[in-house]
């Protein structure tokens, strides 16, 4: 079960980090065009948009660092759980299984 967590963290991770690599590669592109298309009148501007720019990635990089460790930091402390109280998860995993037996029985009862 970890390990299908641990893919799917991962997953959602390369998902976001694809997403935010590709924003950031149209903003640059973005800044291209306008110092092009504004010529010697984009320089205080430019620079403005390059500082918050750079300051931008700055924070996701950070925000990114930040999330790993609480991911990490999470699934640490839901494993540790499980090695130390094995039976109660094996006891909570039966009851959710067996209440969600119960729930299909009694939609399959109602159809029929």
């Amino acid at each position: 079960m970890t390990d299908d967590f641990r893919s799917e963290l991962s997953a959602h991770r390369t998902t976001l980090t694809r997403d935010i690599e590709t924003l950031l590669a149209d903003l640059h592109a973005l800044l291209r065009e306008a110092t092009t298309d504004a010529g010697g009148q984009a320089g205080p501007a430019r620079g403005q948009f390059r500082a918050r720019l750079d300051a931008l990635q700055l924070r996701l990089r950070e925000l990114e660092t930040q999330a790993r460790g609480q991911v990490r930091h999470g699934m640490e402390a839901g494993d540790a759980f499980v090695h130390e109280h094995p039976w109660r998860v094996l006891g909570a995993a039966a009851a959710f299984a067996a209440a969600c037996g119960a729930l299909c029985a009694l939609a399959l009862d109602r159809r029929g």
